[in-house]
């Protein structure tokens, strides 16, 4: 059953660095159910660029006071580093806010119980922002792996080329373990596993994986390697801060022809037919931000709230990606072993 919901629903950013700025903001401007009535971040000029930008909004410099004197608030939208979230979240829940999220959300088995917990204590919905989802030439990869155009899938690819420095935040956070949680594991490869997931329809059996750190003690993997068994199809993923340019390439291979991601087309090549070239606007690898995909995002954030019975449909597929980063963490350290998911952590 639906539950009734005033709109707009009043919001709060928390943290407000470039994501916040350029991806999360604009896709708010352009609604009338969603509205940001207040903004924390730690940094003065951050503050000050909020209030310059949104000139009713009220700023905090921390969360804990922005959650003490908002007591008015629908939901928070969590664009800090990652180091914060699970904590963050788990204190906005137990306010009574519906939780939106930048990935990762946690990588910790532990967080993701108490999170779960609280939401269902709260009856509220937590929302991790699974933004290439709703990049239109990946979903329309996804509608043409899904619906049978190459036949039964059997192969997927997924290729991210970036140089060294790529991110597009204030700072270097995505290079500091502490903060970042890791690497381009974490930093794309959250993106890459549900891309697959989606893609595939189910969910893998074993992966294995070989990573190249900046340096053993940085605990930052720079290079990833993985692959994985799907029950009816397999994968592989490369992804790279080491690039001389910046791209992503993927295919998704059937036993009817395959669907190529070139960037900003999809070749769709099937046997006996002329490959048809599909062009897109934009790269699905330019910049960092991608406000144009978060419309996705926030439909699927108010159908959560709107709808209890879709509540924690995105903290599953959240869970299952940081599953993934762990075992594929535990492969490299065992030598790129192939490591089954199902004889490890089938539990929390």
């Amino acid at each position: 059953m639906l539950e009734r919901i005033k709109l707009p629903l009043r919001g709060a950013l928390i943290g407000f660095g470039k994501v916040a700025e350029l991806a999360h903001l604009p896709a708010y401007e352009t609604r009338r159910d969603f509205q940001i009535v207040a903004v924390a971040d730690p940094l003065p000029e951050r503050r000050a660029q909020a209030q310059n930008l949104l000139p009713q909004v009220r700023v905090y410099g921390d969360a804990e006071e922005l959650l003490v004197r908002e007591s008015a608030l629908d939901f928070v939208d969590l664009c800090t580093p990652p180091r914060d979230h699970a904590a963050l979240a788990l204190a906005a829940l137990n306010r009574g806010c519906h939780v939106l999220c930048e990935k990762p959300l946690t990588l910790e088995p532990r967080d993701f119980q108490a999170l779960k917990e609280a939401t269902v204590r709260a009856k509220r919905a937590l929302v991790t922002v699974h933004n290439w989802k709703y990049a239109p030439l990946l979903a329309q990869a996804k509608e043409l792996a899904r619906n049978g155009t190459i036949g039964k899938l059997e192969l997927m690819e997924w290729q991210v080329y970036r140089p060294a420095g790529s991110g597009g935040g204030l700072t270097a956070w995505r290079q500091e373990g502490g903060q970042a949680l890791g690497g381009i594991l974490i930093d794309h490869g959250w993106h890459a596993f549900y891309l697959l997931l989606g893609w595939a329809g189910e969910t893998p059996a074993a992966l294995n994986a070989r990573l190249v750190f900046s340096s053993e003690e940085s605990g930052v993997d720079q290079e990833a390697e993985v692959g994985l068994r799907f029950p009816s199809c397999q994968a592989r993923l490369f992804l790279t801060w080491r690039a001389a340019d910046r791209r992503n390439q993927g295919r998704l291979g059937g036993h009817r022809g395959e669907i190529r991601i070139e960037d900003d087309q999809l070749v769709i090549a099937l046997q006996g037919q002329p490959p048809e070239i599909r062009n897109f606007p934009a790269k699905v690898s330019t910049g960092s931000h991608h406000p144009d995909w978060m419309g996705g995002v926030l439909d699927e954030f108010l159908a959560e709230i709107a709808d209890p019975g879709q509540r924690r449909r995105n903290l599953a597929e959240a869970e299952l990606c940081a599953r993934l980063i762990r075992l594929a963490y535990r492969s490299h350290r065992a030598g790129g072993e192939w490591v089954d998911l199902r004889l490890h952590e089938t539990t929390p």
